[in-house]
């Protein structure tokens, strides 16, 4: 395992993506989203991806960029996809090659935030009412937290201050090392 590899988890709209990039910079650490990995190895948005080729290329496009990138010689924070985890044997590599850090935001809080702020670059999301999001959510929780309860640190965050949950990111990292 190499200590200066991160990776976040956790479901849609956690704050992965704009944790990581913050705890990235405390760390002087480079930056990766994955989903941007991504779409600039395809060219297309997720969304598309989706749509033309099915969740099937995509679970394994994305299996790709996560092997490239945990096969990179420097040290990064990484956002993975909600489902990230959940495919193949990327929680096990994940948990091999770094620190898995689960951000674990509550059912109500991910509803909040995803029905406010709009579920349209969210394929597995974006055609469900408000009540069919909130089951949706639910379910997929129900089925992806045993593969997120897998990682090195979890973190209980509410959706709140950035900089207090930066805070909690990097003090959970610096305990893990003590």
């Amino acid at each position: 395992m190499r200590e200066s590899i991160y990776f976040l988890v956790g479901m849609p709209s956690s704050g992965k993506s704009t944790l990581g990039k913050l705890v990235g910079r405390q760390l002087n650490l480079k930056f990766i989203d994955l989903d941007e990995e991504i779409v600039a190895h395809e060219g297309k948005a997720i969304t598309e991806i989706f749509q033309t080729e099915g969740e099937d290329y995509f679970r394994e496009l994305e299996r790709k960029c996560l092997i490239d990138q945990i096969n990179r010689k420097e040290g990064f924070v990484l956002a993975t996809g909600g489902g990230t985890p959940c495919f193949f044997d990327n929680m096990t590599q994940m948990n091999n090659n770094g620190v898995t850090i689960f951000l674990n935001i509550s059912l109500d809080d991910l509803y909040n935030k995803l029905s406010n702020k709009g579920m349209q670059k969210r394929p597995l999301l974006k055609d469900l009412s408000k009540d069919g999001l909130y089951f949706e959510l639910a379910d997929k929780l129900k089925i992806r937290k045993k593969y997120y309860q897998q990682s090195k640190i979890t973190i209980d965050q509410n959706l709140g201050d950035i900089n207090e949950r930066v805070n909690q990111v990097i003090l959970a990292i610096k305990n893990l090392k003590e």
